[in-house]
């Protein structure tokens, strides 16, 4: 796979390797921008559009993991992310608070008080 951290897991049997493929990574790509389009629907609710917009970012994260030739689970291709893409750790850990706060606000909406 060609990153030392992404081989690390793999020696753990964290990590799956698998041959990449263009048609799955482009289906993935297309996948996640629709799903980002609906989440910009102001008629579903809150909680829809948290879900389109999480299985968006779950869908290009990984893609950009299937592209190194990995596969897993959605917590491993979130934890992967870092590897897989060139972001900073400072950003990834900014865009992982947010997505955390958000799912918070999300789910004490509506909650009684």
């Amino acid at each position: 796979m060609g990153k030392e951290q992404l081989d690390a897991l793999v020696d753990r049997n964290v990590l799956h390797v698998g041959p990449p493929g263009r048609d799955e990574f482009d289906g993935l790509v297309a996948s996640a921008g629709k799903r980002l389009n609906d989440a910009r629907n102001d008629g579903l609710s809150p909680e829809s559009r948290f879900d389109l917009a999480y299985n968006a970012s779950h869908a290009l994260a990984l893609a950009a993991l299937r592209r190194l030739g990995g596969s897993q689970n959605r917590y491993v291709v979130f934890q992967a992310l870092v590897h897989t893409v060139t972001i900073s750790i400072q950003r990834y850990l900014a865009c992982s608070q947010d997505v955390t706060t958000s799912a918070t606000r999300s789910n004490t909406r509506g909650s009684p008080k």
